[in-house]
C-alpha cells in the first residue's frame, strides 16, 4: 500500500520548482469525478482554475485519458497542455494532432468486432462508446456490475475477431485495443525524454494508470529523476494497481488541495 502523500509534503517541496517538473494527470476519477455516463462528467471550474495557473507555472503539464484525445482537450480546456488520448494512441502537443499509424489496420476490426457484441448483449444499461480507436463497454448502470462484466466477456470470447484485440478493464468497463504496445507509460516516457525537466507527478486512478506509475519509477533509476506517482484512492482499485504508486490521495478534493500546494 502506499504512503498518504499529506503525510510527505515536507520531503517534496522540489516539486514547487515549476521550470524543472511535469504535472501529468489523469482525468475521469482525477480531476473529474466519476460520472454515470461518460457524457456527465465534468471538470469544474474551481479545478480547472487550478489547471490553468499550473500551466502557467509548471514547463510540463498534461492530460493523458482513455476518452478521445479531443474529447480530453474539450472537457479540460486548459491552453497549452499536453493532451494525450486513447490511453496513448493519439496526442496534442503544440496545437497539432497525431496518432501511432500502426492504429489504423484495427480500428474496422473492433467497430465490427463492438457492433456485434452489441447484437448479442441484450442489456439496456450497458453502454458501447466509439472512441474512434478504441471501443469501450461501460456496465456501471447495470443492476448487477459483475454480472454483467461476465457477460460480456463471455460474449466476446463468441467473437472470432476479438482473439485478435486486446481486451483490457477500468472501472466499470471493459474496452477494446489495438494490440500494440503503446500505452499511458509508452507516451509519459515520450514526453518525459523530450522535456528539460529533472521531475514528474503522475496523478491517476485506473487499471491503466499502472503502465505509467511504473515507467516514471523505472526513469527514477535510468535518467536519476525524482519522480512521484500518485493514486487517487477509490473502492474500485485492484490491489495491483495501488501497489504501483508511491503515495495515495483520498479522492478529487485532495486532488485539488495538492495542487494548490504547489502553487503556494
Amino acid at each position: 500500500m502506499p504512503d498518504y502523500l499529506f503525510d510527505f509534503l515536507d520531503e517534496l517541496k522540489f516539486l514547487r520548482n515549476g521550470r524543472k517538473t511535469a504535472i501529468i494527470t489523469d482525468i475521469d476519477g482525477t480531476i473529474s469525478e466519476i460520472a454515470p455516463t461518460p457524457e456527465e462528467a465534468v471538470v469544474d471550474d474551481e479545478m480547472r482554475d487550478v489547471l490553468r495557473d499550473l500551466a502557467s507555472r509548471y514547463r510540463v503539464l498534461a492530460f493523458i485519458s482513455g476518452r478521445p484525445v479531443r474529447e480530453a482537450l474539450r472537457m479540460v480546456g486548459v491552453p497549452g497542455a499536453v493532451y494525450v488520448g486513447n490511453h496513448g494512441l493519439e496526442y496534442i502537443i503544440n496545437g497539432n494532432y497525431q496518432r501511432f499509424s500502426e492504429v489504423e489496420e484495427y480500428i474496422p476490426l473492433i467497430k465490427k468486432c463492438a457492433l456485434e457484441l452489441r447484437d448479442k448483449i441484450d442489456e439496456e444499461n450497458v453502454i458501447f462508446e466509439d472512441k474512434g480507436i478504441c471501443y469501450s463497454i461501460h456496465y456501471r448502470q447495470c443492476t448487477d456490475p459483475e454480472l454483467s462484466r461476465k457477460r460480456i466477456l463471455k460474449n466476446l470470447q463468441e467473437i472470432p475477431e476479438s482473439k485478435g484485440l486486446k481486451v483490457d478493464h477500468g472501472r466499470m468497463l471493459v474496452e477494446l485495443k489495438p494490440p500494440l504496445h503503446y500505452n499511458k507509460g509508452f507516451i509519459v516516457r515520450k514526453i518525459l525524454e523530450d522535456s528539460d525537466v529533472s521531475s514528474a507527478v503522475y496523478l491517476g486512478d485506473d487499471i491503466t494508470d499502472a503502465d505509467a506509475f511504473r515507467e516514471i519509477r523505472k526513469l527514477e533509476s535510468e535518467r536519476g529523476m525524482k519522480n512521484v506517482p500518485i493514486l487517487v484512492l477509490s473502492k474500485e482499485i485492484p490491489p495491483e494497481v495501488k501497489n504501483s504508486a508511491r503515495f495515495f490521495v483520498y479522492g478529487i478534493s485532495e486532488v485539488l488541495r495538492f495542487f494548490r500546494w504547489l502553487l503556494k
